[in-house]
């Protein structure tokens, strides 16, 4: 098992959760844990200074911020941790990171004889191409259209040369 990503719902007090699995992926919910420690000569917990601390923890944001205003005279370490962060290490410690599936993309555009390639700022060529290479998957797929010169049958037949190589008529139509 291992941790993807997550996501934190402030509005509910919840923090989900995307987990790999035997390859597969899975959804996990957790409540959100907001902790500070404060100075307080009784404290049973000890800042990285040597001086005594309390603890507040609570799995409510309203409660949480009424706390650190409670506790505004004195010196508050640790209240500006994101929830996220706890829940990992909570839940998470020790584990190896996840394999992270990336994906590569490459976009062709056709050529206009007169104006050249179009720049990013003005993309008046049609797209021709696009390609997506996933990583975990080992396996590049492509969605092209056939150039101007080039009779439909005839790119159909150069791209059953490659696997997962699609033509269609027109731009539009790959969408």
């Amino acid at each position: 098992m291992s941790y993807i990503d997550a996501l934190f719902d402030r509005e509910h007090d919840r923090i989900h959760v995307v987990e790999r699995r035997e390859g597969k992926r899975q959804y996990r919910e957790y409540p959100a844990n907001y902790v500070f420690y404060y100075d307080d000569p009784r404290g049973k917990f000890q800042s990285i200074y040597g001086t005594p601390v309390s603890r507040f923890s609570t799995r409510n944001n309203k409660e949480f911020r009424k706390e650190v205003r409670a506790q505004s005279g004195r010196q508050i370490y640790e209240s500006d941790i994101n929830p996220i962060f706890r829940c990992l290490e909570d839940n998470y410690k020790g584990q190896d990171g996840p394999k992270l599936h990336t994906a590569f993309f490459d976009i062709e555009v056709d050529f206009d004889p007169e104006r050249g390639f179009s720049p990013v700022t003005d993309p008046f060529n049609p797209i021709t191409a696009i390609s997506v290479y996933m990583d975990w998957l080992d396996q590049i797929v492509t969605l092209a259209v056939p150039p101007r010169h080039m009779s439909m049958a005839t790119a159909k037949e150069i791209a059953a040369e490659f696997d997962n190589c699609f033509m269609f008529e027109k731009e539009a139509d790959a969408t």
